[in-house]
């Protein structure tokens, strides 16, 4: 077993109930205390398969992290630097512990713009940790509620406006997002470092009516994070966002999609919908090939682009976006997904297809991992499920199957604007599949217009 780098909180001579006569460890031996247990899970997260002993060292490591977290809100005579240094390490895996020992320094130090600033980035990295619902909504906003509290604090630096930006373009606001974006690149001017923004400024400008002004940037060299692929997809939907049919159409067909690349077919199809030219979207789309089984990675990428393109052709064909349309049945089964179960009442027991409970659909997709390939479409269908299922009445199969995955997450009309919101940024990250089709589906179900291009 490794050396228990968690015995170092003894030598800081901590209490879980200090006493008054006791003095404080130095800000600089709590830093490194958070440090090397962060250290010492990070290795052991590395392990493919760790023996029982490894685990049970993860174990006691992850259990002296929240030890002292836990002994941090209760020491007293400690400093803002204390809490800084404590959080700071913490912010990237350990969030939650990161929060709580920033709040614990916030009560005696409110006006620590530091503090102001981890509290920010950890509500960030909760928010980003979690699937779109209304959980991460709660968080993105405690976010900006707390780097909104860091602005007029000193010294002004780059996290707080950064941060926010971060913030801001993950709840869709991207002009004021654009605004904080350009503040730190003055900052960073003066002296602070800054990495590369070059893609968020792009996603930025798709996302707030600026395509125009995106093509410029996507037409630079290396803008695109230095990724020609990049730089193709989001030049391909800068070019339908700013109207400019000609343009799209010249790229498209510069880059010849077909059956030989997918991705780009399934992109130029999005294109030519989103422009209104649905029976060319639906003549593209005609040319892939018909799914089949995979056992490589990158057939198996594969075959969710197929999916991903079934559902466009549904989506673009689509006049119904009513929960109790035939879209959410069509797109259930364009994208694969299916809901067996064995009915243990019927005699004999039998398999029985549960793949029209909105109910069941919806609770699925909440707890599946993401796919960049086909998230649009199951978030489209996600929204159509919960809808659905406020009139759902249930069979009693459907639920007995509830009452044995309580455990899972069920998403509510609560989740559907986070939804409305993950598919709007889409836009702005190429490795999002089919993000114009997403964007028409959210005006369709009435989660707000399209931006228009700003002249």
């Amino acid at each position: 077993m490794l050396d228990r780098t968690f015995a170092l909180l003894a030598v800081l001579s901590l209490s879980l109930a200090p006493r008054a006569q006791d003095r404080p460890p130095s800000a600089e031996a709590l830093g490194r205390s958070a440090h090397d247990l962060v250290q010492q899970l990070a290795h052991l997260d590395a392990v493919d398969e760790p023996n029982d002993a490894q685990k049970a060292e993860h174990a006691e490591a992850l259990k002296a992290l929240d030890e002292l977290a836990a002994r941090i809100e209760k020491l007293e005579g400690l400093t803002a630097e204390h809490y800084v240094r404590a959080s700071s390490p913490l912010l990237e895996g350990h969030a939650a512990l990161a929060l709580r020992i920033a709040k614990a320094g916030l009560k005696h130090f409110p006006e620590s713009r530091f503090l102001c600033d981890h509290a920010g980035m950890a509500h960030t990295q909760l928010a980003v940790e979690v699937p779109p619902g209304a959980t991460q909504l709660t968080e993105l906003k405690a976010a900006e509620q707390s780097f909104r509290k860091a602005l007029p604090l000193q010294p002004d630096t780059v996290h707080a406006h950064l941060g926010l930006c971060q913030v801001l373009s993950l709840l869709d606001q991207c002009d004021e997002a654009l605004q904080q974006l350009d503040i730190a690149g003055k900052l960073a001017e003066a002296g602070e470092p800054l990495p590369d923004t070059g893609l968020l400024r792009i996603s930025l400008l798709l996302r707030s009516g600026r395509a125009k002004e995106a093509l410029v940037l996507l037409r630079t060299p290396g803008s695109a994070g230095h990724d020609a692929d990049d730089a193709q997809i989001l030049t391909l939907r800068a070019c339908a966002l700013a109207g400019d049919a000609a343009a799209a159409q010249a790229a498209i067909t510069k880059l010849s999609p077909g059956p030989g690349n997918l991705r780009l077919l399934v992109e130029a199809a999005d294109v030519l919908g989103f422009l209104g030219k649905k029976p060319e979207a639906l003549k593209l789309l005609a040319q892939r090939p018909p799914r089949g089984d995979f056992e490589t990675e990158e057939q198996r990428i594969a075959q969710l682009l197929l999916q991903t393109a079934a559902a466009q052709e549904v989506i673009w064909k689509a006049n119904d976006f009513s929960p109790k349309g035939p879209l959410r049945a069509a797109l259930t089964k364009a994208l694969g997904h299916s809901y067996k179960t064995v009915d243990p009442s019927a005699k004999p027991p039998k398999e029985t297809d549960l793949s029209g409970s909105p109910v069941l659909i919806a609770q699925m997709l909440a707890n599946k991992p993401p796919s960049p390939q086909k998230d649009w479409a199951n978030r489209v269908l996600q929204v159509l499920c919960v809808r659905a299922s406020a009139d759902h009445k249930p069979t009693p199969l459907e639920t007995q199957v509830r009452d044995l995955t309580k455990g899972q997450r069920m998403p509510t009309a609560d989740d559907v604007p986070a939804l409305f919101l993950a598919m709007r940024r889409d836009v702005g990250d190429p490795d999002a599949c089919a993000a114009l089709s997403g964007l028409r589906a959210v005006e369709k179900l009435g989660g707000g217009k399209i931006v228009p291009a700003k002249k």
